[in-house]
């Protein structure tokens, strides 16, 4: 199946109540979400399933849940009962399928020839296969890798492929690298599904994900003095929340992942990853 991949996100087709459209694979994700602007502008109405509050990069807020929403992903007709309203953009852009989507199969994306495919498990032993050390997150249970930067140091990231950037580190661990002092930073800003935020990054010369090195990678990180909720102590579910006694250390992105066909194994946390396809 082809995939769309606009501004470092990974998008496939999708209907929602027989409208086509577009729907963002998210594996940072802890909720299945569907996009405000799409309901509005297609007058749609579904059934109330109750309210949560959803944290961002950025802030948080109060988000309505809706239940028997009909979609066809895959080619496979299906009823999602745990929808959270979120923002994604133009209205073609329908869901967010992020943990309770992703878990039920392994998916295998093809970033450099911009497919993806399904799996069961019984069609592939990930775990024999998987050449990256992985494992599940120890509350959320979304998968998190071991990468080394800069031959230096070991640290376990999110495999979120809803991230832009390449890695996004806390800013008092890349102070105690010394990376400050030896690369140098510009300023930027980040945009999240609450609120935006001021960035710095920069480059370090190299990295290794899955045996392979990876030269200048870029790596983020909070502008001085500004939180966000990834790096945080909150103790709640919400979209990209982590929690301060978490394994992962920073999150692993597209402008990484873009090298390579990447496949997972969302809830046993095996991933597998070569630079390029064998079979298209």
């Amino acid at each position: 199946m082809d995939i769309l991949l606009h501004n470092g996100h990974l998008f496939v087709e999708s209907e929602i109540a027989g409208i086509p459209g577009y729907s963002l694979i998210d594996t940072g994700a802890d909720i299945n979400g569907i996009n405000k602007q799409f309901l509005e502008e297609n007058d749609l109405s579904f059934p109330k399933a109750g309210e949560i509050k959803v944290f961002g990069a950025f802030g948080s807020a109060y988000r309505d849940t809706y239940k028997e929403i009909p979609a066809k992903i895959f080619g496979t007709e299906l009823k999602f009962t745990d929808l959270t309203e979120t923002n994604l953009g133009p209205a073609e852009n329908q869901l967010i399928l992020g943990a309770g989507f992703l878990k039920l199969l392994i998916f295998q994306i093809d970033y450099p020839n911009q497919k993806i495919r399904a799996m069961s498990r019984e069609s592939i032993q990930l775990k024999k296969l998987r050449n990256v050390e992985s494992k599940r997150d120890l509350y959320r249970k979304s998968p998190i890798v071991k990468v080394r930067l800069n031959d230096e140091i070991d640290v376990w990231l999110l495999l979120d492929t809803g991230y832009t950037g390449g890695i996004l580190l806390d800013r008092q661990f890349v102070k105690k690298q010394g990376w400050l002092e030896r690369h140098e930073s510009i300023d930027s800003e980040a945009r999240g599904v609450i609120s935006s935020g001021n960035m710095e990054r920069f480059n370090l010369p190299s990295m290794l994900f899955g045996g392979y090195r990876i030269e200048n990678p870029i790596i983020s990180m909070p502008g001085e003095g500004e939180d966000m909720a990834f790096f945080g102590k909150q103790n709640v579910y919400g979209n990209r929340v982590r929690y301060r006694t978490r394994k992962a250390q920073g999150i692993l992105g597209y402008d990484v992942l873009k090298h390579f066909v990447l496949t997972i194994d969302y809830k046993n946390g095996y991933v597998h990853v070569e630079p390029e396809s064998s079979t298209n």
